[in-house]
């Protein structure tokens, strides 16, 4: 019999020989696949922060202004009636609403004005043409409170608006209102995680 050329090799052999030739190829392939998707994982989760910060800061400004807002139409429409109310007691003091409670900060949708013998008109439940602003998620109702009827040093009449919960957004929205505010129309307190912001309507000098 002939003996079997080269070109005529054992197949087998022939299919080893070029799988372990193959080997380093396939791992280079394989390694530089493992890192072109560690390289994409790093860049989705970098764009997702950086979404998620220009979310938070396009929230921060769109509460901002929509706080800041409903705080200039609360101020209008007290003013007016205690614009109202100054005149027709003839003094000339300011003259704000009475809280609903003497003791307890009023909710607006219970806040009226006084009408000598006329019944109460609320300010903000429709009767006078307003409704009660709402503010952003993320923060209790609008409260008002009035001591400064009794002419007491430190006496004020204030609204102020709290987060519900501890909130940096929330906070960093109530901050930079009293930033931006003139005047100390505006105090900013935290204790427990919540964030309030007082906004004066009127202040007597002396002690609080």
């Amino acid at each position: 019999m002939f003996a079997r050329s080269a070109k005529h090799a054992d197949p087998v052999r022939r299919l080893r020989r070029f799988g372990r030739s193959r080997a380093p190829a396939r791992g280079f392939i394989m390694g530089y696949i493992l890192f072109a998707l560690t390289v994409l994982g790093i860049v989705v989760a970098v764009l997702s922060r950086i979404n998620d910060a220009e979310a938070e800061t396009k929230w921060v400004a769109d509460g901002t202004i929509r706080v800041r807002e409903n705080l200039q139409n609360i101020r209008v429409q007290v003013i007016t009636c205690s614009a109202l109310l100054g005149s027709s007691e003839g003094s000339g003091d300011i003259v704000f609403p009475p809280q609903a409670s003497p003791t307890e900060p009023t909710p607006l949708n219970l806040l009226k004005c006084p009408q000598g013998t006329l019944s109460p008109i609320g300010l903000f439940d429709g009767s006078a043409g307003v409704f009660l602003p709402a503010p952003p998620q993320g923060f209790t109702p609008y409260l008002y409170t009035n001591t400064y009827d009794t002419a007491a040093p430190g006496a004020e009449a204030a609204v102020y608006v709290e987060t519900t919960v501890s909130s940096p957004t929330g906070a960093a929205v109530l901050n930079r209102i009293a930033r931006s505010a003139s005047g100390p129309d505006t105090v900013v307190t935290t204790a427990a995680g919540v964030t309030r912001l007082r906004y004066y309507l009127a202040k007597r000098e002396g002690a609080s």
